[in-house]
């Protein structure tokens, strides 16, 4: 699936940032010296054209800022705070620029660094900016602001180096990179990585924002007790939210956002674990939630909670990824069935307003390998808050300990061509809602019920699937009306337990 592209009017501004790096930055500069050549030397590359070996000039261009050349020192050692910052400050005051981290490792001691709006800013491959003091490492925006007056700082990229958030050194919980109130986030083919109780990107009330070829490594447990922070996190504006800056909130939503190609897994660091979810969304009020959320091609592993969950928001998509030895797949749930911290607080946005929903959800052609005793994929809502229109199709699912996919009360949705094995739960299990489908799936190895459907499910067709379960293929209680089944191959199951009046069989099933 394409990646969608930024707005028109983004397009341009981006295009003149990239020519004016590229302008900047010689070859010799990107690539180093060439190896074994003298001071002065020169050397002819394979088109016959010499360049130069000595070092290149210092950057010129306005607006383009290396961070050595403003006192930073990058021994790991040394404040680099200040220089930093002041780098950052310099392409504010120009309406924008780059800021350059050639290799070394730069301590902020004194987090966190303020970006705003046109600025870019490059890590060598080989440069580390680490957190070495309590808060935020890097934020946009200016301090004491509410997070309305924050709205422009967007038309940011970060890419390249690593971003160290040091919880084993300082573990008061903290994120990493955090956005609020903004238009154009990129964050691309970086490291993040010891993240102390919070999040490595945090993104609150913003929108176009492309997180790709990110690795997440490590995540420390600030304190005791259960934790469910994930490494991206999307949330809407509210009181106290984001960047830890104050303000009123506006339950402003996050909106286009893609994560593609992004690595969620253990850590590298010694003593870290891994991160409890890979990416989590959040809810705003009733008919201002997250929307347009797309995870394509990521890899999560060993996360401790389901490693991707939403509630209250629409067209999500989650798309050829791949979970390994997580305790729980991806998880879809109305805000008024979700429970703990991340849940909307009661009242607010509930007196007025559509009823909270989940809808348009896509999860498609992933592959689930060792998940724990959560279900591998489930949507869940509830009578007065169902999750609607939803597809789960051409997902592979493994050796997992709970159910392959669990649908409850969810309206208008297609569970099609899956192929589950060796489920510990039910293979797929539906529980309340209408307008269903599950069709030409596989299901091999199952230690429960094939299909199992209960709970006044209404409007069900069960067609063409092949199951090979410990206890009944397919069991539908008497609660279930309008069912249509046909085509199913049940013979390697413990049969079939339909209680429901007057089910459409023709031409009928094999038992």
């Amino acid at each position: 699936m394409p990646l969608p592209s930024y707005p028109p009017d983004l397009s341009g501004e981006w295009a003149h940032l990239h020519r004016r790096v590229r302008s900047t930055f010689t070859s010799s500069q990107r690539r180093g010296p060439v190896p074994g050549a003298e001071p002065g030397a020169s050397a002819t590359d394979d088109g016959g054209a010499r360049r130069s070996a000595s070092p290149a000039p210092e950057p010129t261009l306005t607006g383009v800022r290396d961070v050595r050349a403003l006192g930073a020192i990058g021994d790991g050692g040394t404040d680099d705070t200040g220089p930093l910052q002041a780098a950052l400050d310099g392409a504010r005051e120009d309406g924008g620029g780059v800021v350059w981290i050639p290799g070394g490792t730069y301590s902020v001691q004194a987090p966190p660094l303020r970006v705003h709006a046109n600025t870019r800013i490059v890590l060598a491959p080989d440069a580390v900016v680490r957190r070495d003091g309590e808060g935020t490492l890097l934020t946009n925006g200016d301090p004491g602001q509410d997070p309305p007056a924050r709205t422009g700082h967007g038309r940011i990229l970060l890419e390249g180096g690593v971003w160290d958030g040091n919880g084993r050194r300082v573990p008061a919980p903290a994120s990493v990179l955090s956005f609020a109130h903004s238009l154009g986030i990129t964050v691309r083919e970086t490291v993040i990585r010891d993240v102390p109780g919070r999040h490595a990107v945090e993104l609150v009330a913003v929108r176009c924002v492309r997180i790709t070829d990110v690795r997440c490594e490590g995540f420390t447990r600030a304190r005791e007790g259960p934790s469910l922070s994930a490494a991206v996190r999307l949330a809407p504006a509210r009181a106290g939210s984001g960047s830890g800056e104050s303000g009123s909130g506006d339950d402003t939503p996050c909106s286009d956002v893609t994560v593609a190609g992004c690595s969620f897994g253990p850590a590298r660091t010694p003593g870290d674990g891994p991160w409890p979810r890979g990416i989590s969304a959040h809810g705003a009020a009733p008919g201002r939630a997250d929307g347009d959320v797309r995870i394509l091609g990521c890899h999560f592993e060993s996360c401790s909670a389901e490693a991707v969950h939403a509630f209250e928001g629409g067209r999500i998509t989650v798309q050829g990824n791949t979970f390994l030895d997580c305790a729980g797949g991806v998880s879809v749930v109305s805000a008024a069935d979700a429970e703990g911290p991340d849940a909307r607080p009661p009242g607010r946005g509930d007196s007025t307003g559509p009823p909270s929903s989940l809808s348009d959800v896509v999860v498609s052609g992933n592959v689930l390998t060792g998940t724990g005793g959560l279900p591998a994929i489930r949507c869940t809502g509830s009578p007065g808050a169902p999750v609607r229109r939803v597809t789960i199709t051409a997902n592979t699912v493994s050796g997992t300990r709970g159910s392959g996919i669990l649908l409850e009360s969810t309206e208008d949705a297609v569970v099609d061509a899956n192929v589950l094995s060796r489920v510990g739960g039910d293979g797929v299990h539906v529980r309340g809602g209408g307008g269903l489908r599950v069709s030409a799936n596989r299901i091999s190895g199952g230690a429960a019920y094939g299909i199992r459907v209960v709970a006044r499910t209404r409007g069900l067709a069960v067609t063409g699937n092949g199951v090979d379960s410990l206890d009944a293929g397919l069991s539908v209680t008497g609660s279930c009306q309008d069912l249509v089944r046909y085509g199913n191959d049940l013979r390697g199951s413990g049969g079939l337990d339909d209680a429901s009046p007057d089910p459409v069989t023709d031409p009928g099933d094999l038992v």
